[in-house]
């Protein structure tokens, strides 16, 4: 909500998820103490995964997001919610495409190559991740989409990958991975546990407020170390291994 004062933003949806109580959950807030929202001191460049399109127009290729509730892609190559790195490897992908004649994928008929590129930083180790996702098998001069990132991002960049998928659905990740250069993830932390993220983990997107969520509900559940703690539709563990310092057990 980024054309909203940041304090005005946090009101709305503190405002939300209290109609929600009253109007979904049936509660009498009169009863029931709303704490407030807590907030982010800088609400910009937080955003530690992004998944691009990429499509034709005018025949040129382009990349942005969609328009909402569309396939129809609104051209551009930054947000400032994201990391300032997803403007360089936008512009790195498309110039490679520009120079050797590799097209974008096109929905309506099936044809092109390059569908999204997926873009993931882990912000306590500085690792950066691309996966291009393809319409094929294989992608022509990877060796050089590879030198060209490695060149703009000599330490940091830590794997560089494809994505197949040949299937025509609104789902962005195939099944299969080919690592072109380093390792089928990248690194990060939430307070002092590490973890491995590949380009089809789930992984809070926000890292600094992941940190104060997680501590909150550590805080809430009031864990005395004799507990067994389940962990619902975890993902790839992120809650369990935070909350297993301070449990019997997690499931």
């Amino acid at each position: 909500m980024q054309n909203l004062d940041y304090n005005a933003e946090l009101r709305l949806k503190q405002n939300k998820v209290e109609g929600h109580l009253k109007r979904i959950g049936g509660l009498d807030l009169s009863k029931v103490e709303i704490e407030d929202i807590i907030g982010m001191e800088d609400p910009y460049r937080y955003r530690n995964k992004s998944q691009f399109p990429f499509g034709m127009r005018n025949g040129e290729n382009i990349t942005g997001f969609y328009a909402g509730r569309t396939h129809s892609i609104v051209q551009f190559d930054d947000c400032i919610i994201g990391i300032k790195e997803n403007k360089i490897v936008l512009n790195t992908v498309l110039d490679f495409m520009g120079k050797y004649k590799i097209a974008a994928y096109n929905e309506e008929d099936g044809k092109g190559l390059i569908r999204h590129v997926l873009i993931r930083k882990g912000f306590a180790t500085g690792e950066l991740m691309v996966c291009v996702v393809i319409n094929g098998d294989e992608l022509p001069f990877k060796k050089e989409l590879v030198k060209l990132l490695k060149a703009e991002f000599t330490d940091s960049i830590k794997s560089i990958s494809l994505n197949i998928n040949k299937k025509n659905t609104n789902v962005i990740l195939g099944e299969k991975i080919v690592t072109l250069y380093g390792n089928n993830y990248i690194e990060d932390y939430i307070g002092d546990v590490k973890f491995q993220i590949s380009p089809q983990s789930f992984y809070q997107v926000n890292p600094r407020q992941t940190k104060k969520l997680y501590d909150k509900a550590l805080e809430y559940a009031a864990l005395t170390g004799m507990e067994k703690v389940w962990d619902m539709y975890c993902g790839i563990g992120t809650i369990s291994l935070f909350l297993a310092r301070s449990a019997a057990f997690v499931y």
